[in-house]
Formats: structure tokens, sequence, C-alpha cells
């Protein structure tokens, strides 16, 4: 043998073990599955029968309930294969995932959670930390923008909401700037607020996420203001501003930034729970009230609260938010955590599954062949608009750093 030859397969079998190693050296790697295998275009069968062979158990990290119920009619479905839920705190589950990658001691198959700042898109899906599962057959009923930042399992939105016992004739505001009614723009204070408010923590993701989609929407939310009053809108924040480079920063004259500054100034109460958001706007102690918290909280009428969510705000109500399913890069059960998800979605044809355990007050199907049925409302009738995640993750430490500082200032 000449030692060119030699040397070639000498190269070859380096190679070889090389890719033994990496798992063909795709951007899923290691046991999450390669390039090599097309779980796309897999049915639930053959999903299912490499699952059995990988033998282990199917972790799911959730930010929700419901996942639980669905690892049960999982694992009642599947009694061979094992599943696991693990309630995760949704402030605290991406550092959780973000460790187990950096120590590799990956505990997790799959994540669910909302994210609702772009968060896990731009600092765990873009790194490879997880991956996002595009089964061909599921997809082709879900919208083509639904998929920008990830595989969505049920879409929803975090409302206002008014007291429908003294607002019996329906919503009592028209655009986010009723919100603020009462605002002088020559001391920048209230000295004749209108609203009572209560909210959940505005530095909250889902909250500052919604702040900084209105600041990224600057224009749609300054038209709405002349539109409404006849007159330009005046600037009372800039003197306000305390840029900092890396550490806080808001642009001048932005119709989103003024709305915010003048909401921060205002008399209010932040609550930890939904629950007592919507519990404070049913009592109304203290005149009209407004609370801020998630969708589902109105499922709190069945306990006699007369509470009800504001929709039709201009320029929108509020983003449509998902909850997104994840597999986790580095995971023992890759065909397993992909057949969960698939599972949690109802399938090929939305019924070979349990997608319906989603359906609730507050949530709307992202298929177009089935119809959730719990919430009051059309999800057009409310006026979302679509996130931009790539914008909103620049802004959304901004409007937390500026929450804290701006109400530092305020009076009330």
């Amino acid at each position: 043998m000449s030692k060119k030859t030699l040397s070639v397969l000498l190269i070859l079998a380096m190679l070889f073990s090389f890719v033994a190693c990496t798992g063909n050296g795709g951007s899923n790697g290691g046991k999450t599955g390669g390039d090599d295998i097309d779980y796309e275009s897999m049915s639930m069968d053959e999903l299912y029968e490499l699952a059995k062979e990988e033998g282990g158990t199917i972790t799911v990290y959730a930010t929700t309930t419901d996942a639980s119920t669905a690892a049960k009619k999982f694992a009642k479905t599947y009694p061979d294969l094992k599943v696991e839920y693990i309630g995760c705190d949704t402030n605290t589950v991406a550092s959780k995932i973000e460790m187990e990658n950096e120590t590799g001691n990956v505990n997790a198959d799959v994540l669910m959670v909302k994210d609702n700042s772009g968060e896990i898109y731009q600092e765990l899906v873009l790194y490879d930390v997880l991956h996002i599962f595009y089964p061909k057959a599921i997809c082709s009923h879900i919208d083509d923008a639904l998929l920008t930042y990830g595989l969505p399992l049920y879409s929803t939105f975090n409302p206002w909401y008014y007291n429908n016992e003294k607002y019996p004739d329906g919503v009592p505001i028209e655009s986010w700037w009723d919100i603020v009614e009462g605002y002088d723009e020559a001391t920048g204070t209230f000295p004749s607020q209108k609203w009572t408010i209560y909210t959940k923590d505005i530095t909250g993701p889902s909250y500052a996420a919604l702040w900084a989609q209105l600041i990224v929407d600057a224009d749609k939310v300054e038209a709405q203001y002349k539109k409404q009053f006849g007159k330009d809108l005046v600037y009372t924040y800039t003197g306000k501003l305390k840029n900092t480079a890396g550490i806080m920063e808001l642009p001048e004259n932005n119709a989103g930034v003024e709305l915010f500054y003048r909401f921060s100034q205002m008399k209010m109460t932040e609550l930890d729970d939904g629950d007592g958001v919507v519990e404070a706007v049913d009592k109304s102690l203290n005149g009209p009230t407004l609370g801020l918290t998630s969708a589902s909280k109105k499922a709190n009428q069945s306990q006699g609260y007369n509470v009800e969510w504001v929709t039709g705000l201009a320029p929108y109500t509020a983003f449509q938010a998902c909850s997104y399913l994840y597999v986790v890069d580095g995971c023992d059960n890759p065909a397993g955590a992909r057949l969960y998800i698939a599972y949690c979605l109802g399938g090929d044809d939305g019924q070979s599954g349990c997608y319906t355990s989603f359906d609730k007050m507050g949530a709307w199907s992202v298929r177009d062949d089935i119809t959730f049925e719990k919430s009051s409302a059309k999800m057009e009738d409310v006026n979302l608009t679509s996130p931009d995640f790539d914008r909103i993750y620049s802004v959304y430490p901004n409007v937390k750093a500026y929450w804290t500082y701006w109400r530092s200032l305020a009076s009330n």
C-alpha cells in the first residue's frame, strides 16, 4: 500500500470518527438529530417507532399547566413511552435551559413557553440551544406569518379589562390615549386622572414587550392621537430622558414613548397576581377602573366577576402572542420530543392528539382546520397586530429600565 493511499485512508477514518461523534455536523447536532433524519416529513407512527427505540423519558419543561394535561393524555395514548411534565417559571426557564446546555447536563427534551419579548428566539433559537420543529403536514394548516419565530401551539393576548356592569353599553375607551386621560402637559402630572389603574408588573416580559411594540409603532400611535384629538401631539418626556449607552436608551419625539411616559406618571397599583387585577376591576372601589393582565383571567367571570376585555382599541388592542413548542438541543429523545409536539398540535389531521386540551378562555387555535370554542370573542374582533420580535427585542430592555426610573419620578 502506498503512503498516499494510507494517508487518504487515515483522513477518511478521522472524518468518519468526527461525523459519528457530532451527528453529521448539522445545526441540530448530537442526539437531537442531524440533517440526515427528515423528522419534518415523518408521520406520527414513524416518530413513534423511533421514540420507542430511544427508550428514555420525554421530559417537558412548560410554563403553563396545560402541558400537564397534555402529558397525561400522551402517556395514555402511548403507554410504552415515558413522559414527565416539569412546571417552570416564565421568567427563569430560559436561564435554566441555557445553563443545562452550557454544562452539558441537558434534562429537557421539549420546551413549551410564550415568547412575548423575542428573548427565546434571539438568545436560544438563533444560538442552537433550541430547535424549531416544522412538521410539514401540521404546518400546512398554520399561517406562514405565525411560523417566523417558532412552531406556535395557540395564540392569545394581554388585554385591558373594564367593569361591564358599570359600562353595560360596551368598551368605555376608544384608544390607548384614553387610558392616560387627565394628563397635564404643562406640569407632566395628573391633577385629574380619570382611570384608576391596576396592572401586572410592567417589567414582566409580556407587558414590557407590549409597550415596546407601541414604541416600535410610534407612527401609528401618533396618527391615532391626531385623528382622535385633531391636533399635533406635544412631547413632554424629552427632558426626562437619561439615555446611557448599553444601559437604557429611548428615542426622542416618539409617540409610543410619550404614551409610555404619561402612563408611568399615573397613580396605579402593580400586582403580582392577575386574579387580583380582575378582582380590583370587578370591585372598582375608587371610581372608573381599568386593569391590565392576561386574557385567561376573563375566566373569573364564572365566579361572578363583572369584567370584560377591552377590544377594538386603536391603533390596536395588543399584539398576537403565541405559546411555542421547541426541541431542546442535545436532548436524549429527539424523536420522542417531536412526537410529543405533534401530538399537542393534534397530528396531521388535528384529531390525532390532544389539541383541544389547549382550548381555554383567551386562547385561539393557530390551525385553519380546528376552531377553539371557549374564548367569547373572535380574534379578528379584538384587533390584534403581529409582533415584530426583532425590533421588540432591542427596545424591550430599555422599557424595563425606563419604567423603573420614570416610576421613581412619579408624583402620584
